[in-house]
């Protein structure tokens, strides 16, 4: 197919897995990240967007500090499931789009063997906690009972009612982002 290119992402799968468990699911914010994700990556891989910087962006330390103190504060004093919540969570969509938004150089070199390794290990990791967390979402659903089987948003619900709990999660979860989208790095 001329569409196709060389390669497949995985990734793929992963997002449109993801937001066809969510449509089940049936979380809007859910499937807006995660479907929305899935859009962007197949229209990448199916060769019909050719759009995006030239090179990936490089943002300054301090305002990436200075937003991730801002979500932060922003959870910490809104109520959970407000609308400024809601529109505070929304607002990492289009920011992530840009710090992703980039065309790879034509031809790269290979990956290192440490490279491979480590995405042998994130991908195992991602594939078993995945399946975990499926397996706890339908037996909660077909037993009722969420005691016995737990998802991970039940066991975090506790730290995340409390308004220092989800301002030092989301903090934690935007660090760790702009670490693994690579924007720090050099």
């Amino acid at each position: 197919m001329k569409l196709l290119r060389k390669s497949f992402n995985p990734w793929v799968l992963v997002f449109v897995g993801t937001a066809i468990f969510h449509i089940w699911r049936g979380s809007l914010e859910d499937i807006l990240i995660f479907g929305g994700a899935a859009a962007l990556i197949l229209s990448q891989v199916l060769g019909l967007t050719a759009i995006g910087l030239s090179r990936q962006p490089k943002v300054s330390s301090w305002l990436i500090d200075a937003f991730i103190l801002a979500s932060a504060l922003i959870l910490y004093f809104s109520p959970r499931h407000s609308l400024l919540n809601l529109v505070t969570l929304l607002i990492f969509i289009p920011i992530g789009i840009f710090l992703l938004m980039y065309r790879d150089p034509v031809s790269q070199m290979p990956p290192r063997p440490q490279v491979l390794t480590a995405r042998l290990v994130w991908g195992v990791w991602a594939v078993c906690f995945a399946l975990i967390e499926l397996v706890a979402y339908v037996g909660s659903k077909l037993t009722g009972d969420l005691g016995s089987f737990p998802t991970i948003s039940v066991l975090l619900d506790p730290v995340l009612d409390e308004s220092f709990g989800r301002a030092i999660f989301v903090a934690l979860w935007l660090m760790a982002g702009v670490y693994l989208f690579g924007v720090r790095r050099r």
